[in-house]
């Protein structure tokens, strides 16, 4: 099993790995869109998703942006 897992999801980079706690976090590692304050935002999947394993928060990472997708802005980007 990966100690760290990177996945593209709507055109942003995210890791999910174990910090040295054991909690599952995802890390929002591009810097490309300053419009959601991407690089910036690190997630406690154990504590929101109850997430155990880096699989488990991969999944849990696709699962929520397949339910909550970015609406794109008129000129397509976004």
């Amino acid at each position: 099993m990966p100690a760290k897992k990177s996945v593209k999801l709507q055109g942003v980079k995210h890791t999910v790995y174990k910090n040295k706690k054991g909690d599952v976090v995802v890390d929002h590692t591009s810097t490309k869109s300053a419009k959601y304050k991407v690089g910036m935002d690190k997630i406690n999947l154990t504590k929101v998703a109850g997430t155990k394993t880096v699989k488990e928060g991969l999944s849990a990472t696709k699962k929520w942006h397949k339910s909550n997708p970015h609406k794109k802005m008129k000129n397509g980007k976004g």
